[in-house]
């Protein structure tokens, strides 16, 4: 079990005075992640030279590890080994490492690199990378020198107080900290679409809470369970969110008995942005979240996106406008949220559609069925009666 993490932080140096908030609110995202896995582990979290490094005597656990992974704002997590800060150290602790590692019936690439944070230290990072790569050349025969495309990159870090070695590397989320754009309402469904739109907007360092429209009784609980599955994977991505599962199958009744029938799925979405306006309002949400991509279905024309934004008192965010389905079904994949999304569900949107939606919406059609039909106390009467689930970073919750 590693001792130490080295945390490398992603866009930071485009924050110019501002970089002291951003690091310290990732700063806190990680320590929350941390002690979530380790609740009682002692535990040194530092800033060395834009990066993080943890340290802990317990060590941290390869879930911990992954869970950093995903944490917004993070460009890569390398697990380390920690020595004092004496060249004649660096050797036999590469040695027991590689000989822990290394399959030495094949060949195995690699390459070493060194970088002194603390300039005094009396040897310069090429000479000491050569020297260690030639050392360690005469110890393994099975390796073979790869600076382009090495399958092991060992990275030798001089901090102020100690080295610190490492042979592994994990891509993480990269982007911003969540906290430092903004609360965001995502309105999520049990399709592809908005879990990614969620973790895009993640990336980007937005707070979010989830709001899902129930349309109970047209729909089971089989619906509702899928959806708290991808609140699960999503609040990963998260630092702490809730999901609030909106009872709609009454308003969506009234709504299919009064309107045009071509309407129908229009003014679902009308009225779906409208409640989730009244939600911004109670949780000071900045913005409304949607997996909108631009022409997918017939709410999602140019025409159809310009009639919601008019609906909407709060900025409307679609970080997929542009794009096709297949990149969205490979970021699902990439984010863990595929397999659910494939999980069969009743649609109460499919079973009130309608057999030509309108694709160009009129505004006056849509401005007079509002003047005509103040649902205003009912959404709100729906928020009020929505069930509340709390997610942690792990994605463990329950119900408040």
């Amino acid at each position: 079990m590693y001792k130490s993490i080295i945390i490398n932080i992603d866009e930071l140096w485009l924050k110019g005075r501002n970089r002291k908030y951003y690091f310290k609110t990732l700063r806190d995202h990680v320590k929350l992640v941390l002690k979530a896995h380790a609740k009682e582990q002692v535990m040194e979290l530092k800033n060395e030279q834009q990066r993080l490094v943890a340290r802990s005597e317990s060590g941290f656990t390869n879930d911990a590890i992954q869970s950093l992974v995903k944490v917004p704002g993070i460009s890569s997590i390398q697990p380390a080994i920690s020595i004092a800060k004496d060249k004649d150290l660096i050797l036999p602790t590469l040695i027991e490492k590689l000989d822990q590692e290394l399959d030495k019936s094949v060949t195995t690439t690699f390459k070493v690199k060194s970088k002194r944070v603390d300039k005094t230290f009396p040897h310069n990072s090429l000479d000491l990378a050569r020297e260690l790569g030639h050392l360690l050349l005469k110890k393994f025969s099975c390796l073979k020198v790869n600076v382009k495309n090495p399958d092991i990159m060992i990275d030798i870090k001089v901090m102020q107080d100690s080295i610190l070695i490492s042979t592994e590397k994990f891509t993480a989320t990269g982007g911003l900290p969540v906290l430092t754009s903004g609360n965001v309402v995502t309105m999520i469904s049990g399709g592809f679409d908005s879990p990614v739109a969620s973790y895009m907007m993640s990336k980007r360092g937005c707070r979010q809470d989830f709001i899902f429209f129930y349309a109970y009784p047209y729909v089971g609980d089989e619906v509702k369970e899928k959806i708290i599955k991808i609140c699960e994977v999503l609040s990963q991505y998260q630092r702490g969110c809730r999901l609030y599962v909106v009872p709609f199958g009454e308003v969506q009744n009234r709504i299919a008995k009064d309107c045009h029938e071509e309407y129908r799925t229009i003014l679902f979405r009308k009225y779906m942005v409208q409640t989730a306006n009244y939600l911004a309002d109670r949780i000071k949400g900045d913005a409304i979240l949607t997996g909108d991509a631009l022409g997918q279905v017939s709410s999602q024309t140019m025409r159809n996106m310009s009639v919601m934004d008019s609906c909407s008192r709060k900025i409307i965010l679609r970080p997929l406008v542009g794009f096709n389905k297949l990149e969205i079904i490979k970021l699902a994949q990439k984010i863990g949220t595929h397999d659910i999304s494939i999980i069969p569900h009743d649609d109460a949107c499919s079973l009130f559609s309608p057999k030509h939606p309108v694709i160009k919406a009129d505004f006056k059609y849509m401005n007079s069925y509002h003047e005509e039909n103040d649902y205003s106390e009912l959404l709100k009467k729906c928020l009020d009666e929505a069930e509340v689930y709390k997610f942690d970073v792990l994605g463990e919750y329950e119900e408040l």
